[in-house]
């Protein structure tokens, strides 16, 4: 049976890659139909089944719509939510290291592709964890930190980023890597692309002088909690996306030079300043939550002594780093509705200050989200559109979620929704009560989804950043006005 069941899926793989080289598109939403039909009767091929879903409507992509700018592609929505599907798949484990090589690589590229390469770079690095030569994640990973390194504004980190790109085409094209393809025009690309890096900038110097190492991360409390952050890849620095390197134990990404009337207060670095700020706060809310119990068996927090509750039998974790994860949470997503609120300034959308949300700024309409608002139609900055593309990974206050290509964004909005109007208990085993006025969610899955929206809340505010500074540089080459520079000093929290 389970042959048959392979030579089936093999004589699909094959049906799809011909109408995928032909470029016929009703053969390929025929043979759509096909995977989405198998899925319905069993999962137990479901993990192959979203990825060749996610090939077929990469192959309507270079079909119908190869090279398009437009900001809503229906088809590479499709393509990246059918490839997260696969990830999380019951028999994505069952499947070939190669096959889940491909399907991360292939995810990270459509990130990288829209603007998301702090995401992408994630992605290849979780890829290439599992199988250290894939050749693909490799080189992909390479151009997507030369991508963040032409999007950054700092030279240094600029730099560093290109460097270290130029190092991964180096290994893919005289390295010892693994290729599961025959792929010249990878290769050609790569070798293209390593020549300007060595064009553009001083590779060995940069290498030679840029000690990773040489930074301090503190001594005790402080040590164990920028290392725990450095692995997470939380800091605010573009060096963070290399590797857990101490380089990148800080957090000096902030707003790039930018421009204001003569009469204006600099209201952006203020707005900044406190986004940042609750980010930091946030990840360290998390790193304190998962420090004492109920992660760790190191004695209750003094607030907790004295308290009465009654234990109702359903494993609930009541405590103060229960507290500060549910803070951590609820503060990371805030953040992102924080920033649609800058991006209504700073693009002058007009939008009630108390009316907008991630997912829906970028529309005429918020509630319908079918035409995009005039300031970012097809605007070219990919920064602010890779903002655009993290908004599709959560769901807006109002509206369906039909459009979100991240399967875990509407339980995120749930977890949201209870936590600031209702009442979520946080246990240690899942207890099943169906009709119970009370919501329940294990600790550890409250964990792992609490790490995303820190993941999330961190890649916004890097590209809130980027696209700005991209911003800055248009209206900079379309203006001949006068300009006088104001230095602002580094805010001192020793003085307070």
């Amino acid at each position: 049976m389970q042959d048959e069941m392979n030579i089936e899926l093999d004589e699909l793989a094959l049906r799809i890659d011909d109408a995928a080289l032909e470029g016929r598109s009703e053969e390929l939403r025929r043979l759509d139909a096909i995977c989405k039909k198998k899925l319905a009767a069993s999962t137990d091929l479901d993990a192959l089944l979203h990825y060749f879903r996610a090939n077929i409507y990469a192959a309507l992509q270079d079909a119908e719509e190869p090279r398009s700018w437009a900001w809503r592609q229906p088809n590479r929505e499709r393509q990246i939510l059918y490839l997260r599907r696969a990830r999380t798949a019951r028999t994505f484990a069952q499947i070939s290291l190669t096959r889940r090589a491909q399907i991360g690589t292939n995810l990270a590229n459509n990130m990288n592709t829209f603007g998301r390469p702090v995401e992408a770079l994630r992605i290849y690095e979780t890829v290439l964890r599992e199988s250290p030569n894939f050749a693909m994640a490799i080189a992909n990973r390479g151009l997507a930190r030369l991508t963040l390194a032409r999007m950054i504004y700092d030279d240094g980190h600029r730099a560093v980023l290109a460097a270290h790109a130029w190092q991964d085409f180096e290994r893919v094209l005289n390295g010892d890597v693994e290729w599961d393809g025959d792929y010249p025009e990878m290769r050609a690309a790569v070798s293209e692309q390593a020549a300007q890096v060595r064009d553009a900038v001083d590779v060995d110097a940069v290498l030679a002088e840029t000690d990773m190492h040489a930074w301090q991360v503190g001594q005790g409390e402080e040590r164990i909690y920028r290392e725990r952050m450095l692995e997470m890849g939380l800091f605010l620095n573009p060096l963070v996306v290399i590797g857990p390197y101490p380089i990148a134990a800080l957090d000096p990404l902030h707003l790039p030079s930018h421009t204001y009337g003569l009469e204006e207060p600099p209201h952006y670095l203020s707005w900044y300043n406190q986004l940042k700020q609750e980010f930091v706060a946030a990840r360290l809310l998390f790193h304190e939550a998962v420090e004492g119990p109920p992660f760790e068996d190191r004695g209750r927090h003094f607030a907790d002594d004295g308290t009465h509750l009654i234990y109702t039998l359903d494993y609930p974790e009541f405590s103060i780093g229960a507290e500060k994860l549910r803070l951590s949470f609820r503060t990371a997503y805030g953040l992102l509705d924080k920033i649609a609120g800058f991006l209504n300034t700073f693009f002058k959308l007009g939008r009630r200050p108390n009316q907008v949300d991630l997912r829906g700024i970028w529309y005429t309409d918020p509630r319908r989200r079918d035409a995009l608002a005039v300031p970012f139609h097809d605007r070219p900055n990919l920064a602010l559109r890779g903002l655009y593309w993290l908004s599709f990974d959560i769901l807006g206050s109002r509206g369906s979620h039909d459009d979100s290509i991240e399967p875990t964004a509407a339980h995120l909005s749930s977890l949201r929704n209870l936590l600031e109007h209702r009442c979520l208990v946080l246990c240690s085993e899942f207890a099943l009560h169906d009709d119970s006025p009370i919501d329940r969610e294990e600790l550890t899955v409250f964990q792992r989804h609490t790490v995303r929206m820190l993941q999330l809340a961190h890649e916004a505010l890097i590209l809130l950043s980027l696209a700005m500074y991209e911003e800055e540089r248009r209206r900079d080459r379309g203006s001949d006005a006068v300009s006088v520079p104001l230095y602002l000093p580094k805010y001192d929290t020793r003085r307070h």
